[in-house]
């Protein structure tokens, strides 16, 4: 269980921990194969949920798209990917009562801070559109931190700009590694329920301090804190 007697800061994930990454990305699929008078195809998210941007693309031409080439893929999806984070009915992203998860934070005078592999020009807009933006004390990506998330060096860098022992930092994910790595920073650690992890729900509940099914489940233990 979270002690949050302990807690000053706390340091959230995005992409599958405050928003619902996977709404985004089926959109995505969707408005790309409409773009070409086409269904998405039976067990085509499936089969590419694992794969980065570039393996997409040669497993989308391979299978579907002989004639295009993988950099004109590459380009399309960011562009989609990019119209869905700057939204402005963004919110609609936002996983139920995330928002409402970090005002009460706010409201109760912890420190906030967003560490992502995303970069501002996603992260920013679907933050504004859901109201959010201001809130935060901090933003660090993976690039400013020069490291990935499967090492500590993101949440040290996020503790620092909050001006906080990183004993008094709790981080919000939804990916296994980075769970790993906020405990090897010291901090306490949440696992966000998030469907595209289904397969690691045991282990993150093993590792984690707490698995979090859903922000009101949060919410309801903070006011139970008092």
């Amino acid at each position: 269980m979270i002690d949050w007697k302990k807690i000053r800061a706390v340091i959230f994930d995005l992409d599958g921990t405050l928003i619902d990454s996977m709404e985004i990305w089926r959109e995505v699929d969707e408005d790309f194969f409409a773009r070409r008078g086409m269904r998405v195809p039976e067990g085509y998210q499936a089969a590419i949920a694992h794969l980065g941007f570039r393996e997409c693309a040669a497993y989308t031409v391979r299978n579907y798209m002989p004639n295009e080439s993988e950099d004109t893929l590459v380009e399309e999806w960011r562009e989609l990917s990019m119209s869905k984070y700057r939204a402005k009915d963004g919110a609609k992203y936002f996983k139920p009562r995330a928002a409402e998860f970090v005002r009460l934070l706010r409201e109760t005078g912890r420190k906030l801070c967003v560490a992502t592999a995303s970069s501002p020009k996603f992260y920013l807009p679907v933050l504004e559109a859901g109201g959010i933006d201001g809130l935060f004390d901090a933003f660090v990506t993976v690039e400013e931190a020069g490291k990935n998330k499967s090492f500590p060096d993101i949440f040290y860098k996020s503790a620092e700009k909050l001006g906080t022992e990183p004993a008094a930092c709790i981080v919000f994910e939804d990916n296994l590694a980075a769970i790993l790595a906020a405990k090897r920073a010291g901090m306490q650690t949440a696992a966000v329920y998030d469907a595209q992890t289904a397969d690691l729900h045991a282990e993150l509940k093993k590792e984690a301090d707490e698995f979090v099914l859903s922000f009101g489940q949060m919410i309801e233990e903070m006011k139970r804190e008092g």
